[in-house]
């Protein structure tokens, strides 16, 4: 009956702290997105509920990044302050090791670890697709904004637009427009003055001043290679139809796909590509899917790593609060960021297999986490310091 007060007592004095710090990591991570993305976002007559679903599905979509990070944080903070108040030499001298005052944590942890995969393999590619289509809806609600000065812009799959000068009230100055039409046939503007628009979300039209337009035309004889069509004009209003949403994920993000898969659609996929003769493209896609896979599984145990880490941590620094365990758990998280970016980055490059770009961090990670907790437990640390 004691032990179970004590595993109870144990657990709200992890569950409180975890809350705090998730919510406080997770408001910190929507603040800096919607200050990333507020010009997309204010000003130009979106409805709001499309914007609150926009950032709630994205905040959905985050919650695996914020996990790991909140437990490695709430980790430290909880044995630091059992450390420092001395409630762990208590503990120790009243014959319970540092071991058994984790286990019901680890417990916690390792099924907020299985939960973790379930949601990121249901829940998570739901909630990116979702973020993608109201993406591509506020993208184009006002494309006059997506625009930018001196650069080409891919406003639609195959229509890229650029301008010298962004003038008011949509008016354009010195428009280049590239774009495809019917049978692949290439097609490009050039334009004094122009404006564009989103007309009722349905097509974005262009009305252009003073040009000249080039176009492929496929009514050529057999003994030319190809032909061309030149029309000088004053005025040029055309309108340009927005495909789907789901042609538009598609088309334009065909090899960024995988990250809506789970689990069973990510192994279809990799079966299907490895009976191909692939080309580079596919070859680049299938390691892009076998990394996909491997991460679904990499994230929960980072959480069982981290806390592992985070707990002998506490007890060797003895701080609580906030001020250092923040220092220390950022610090770990980032040599562990960094890790993870440059393995993947590899493996994209295909240096390396994708199973070991995934679980190269964890390789170095892990062991490190037990022999803490094995030194932390057989008092080499925390009562000794």
């Amino acid at each position: 009956m004691l032990i179970k007060k004590f595993d109870l007592y144990m657990i709200r004095l992890f569950i409180i702290p975890f809350l705090a710090v998730f919510s406080i990591i997770f408001i910190v991570f929507m603040i800096q997105f919607f200050w990333s993305q507020i010009d997309e976002l204010t000003g130009k007559n979106i409805n709001i509920f499309i914007i609150i679903k926009f950032i709630f599905y994205f905040g959905v979509s985050i919650i695996p990044l914020i996990t790991p990070i909140a437990l490695l944080f709430t980790s430290i903070i909880t044995f630091g302050e059992l450390s420092e108040n001395k409630e762990l030499e208590v503990i120790k001298y009243s014959g319970i090791s540092l071991f058994r005052v984790m286990k019901p944590i680890l417990w916690i942890t390792f099924i907020l670890s299985i939960v973790l995969y379930f949601f990121s393999d249901f829940i998570i590619p739901k909630a990116k697709m979702k973020t993608r289509k109201l993406g591509y809806k506020i993208s184009l609600a006002h494309p006059y904004f997506k625009l930018k000065e001196g650069v080409f812009v891919k406003i639609l799959p195959d229509f890229f637009i650029k301008v010298d000068k962004k003038l008011k009230n949509n008016k354009l100055h010195n428009i280049f427009i590239f774009f495809y039409g019917k049978n692949s046939l290439v097609n490009t503007i050039f334009s004094k003055k122009g404006s564009i628009k989103n007309i009722e979300n349905k097509s974005i039209q262009l009305k252009l001043v003073h040009g000249i337009l080039y176009s492929e035309n496929d009514n050529f004889s057999k003994k030319e290679q190809s032909s061309y069509q030149i029309i000088e004009f004053d005025t040029l209003i055309q309108n340009f139809q927005i495909p789907s949403e789901e042609k538009i994920i598609n088309l334009n993000e065909y090899y960024n796909y995988y990250k809506n898969l789970n689990t069973k659609k990510l192994i279809k996929k990799i079966n299907f590509l490895k009976k191909k003769k692939n080309s580079f493209f596919e070859k680049k896609y299938l390691l892009n899917l076998q990394l996909e896979l491997q991460k679904k599984f990499t994230f929960p145990v980072t959480c069982i790593m981290m806390f592992l880490i985070g707990a002998p941590l506490g007890a060797i620094i003895r701080k609580g609060g906030i001020g250092y365990p923040t220092i220390v758990a950022l610090a770990i998280f980032i040599i562990y960021y960094i890790l993870l970016t440059i393995t993947q980055n590899k493996v994209e490059k295909n240096e390396i297999t994708p199973w070991i770009g995934a679980w190269i961090p964890n390789f170095i990670f892990f062991p490190v986490s037990i022999w803490m907790t094995y030194k932390t437990v057989m008092d080499d640390f925390y009562i000794k310091i």
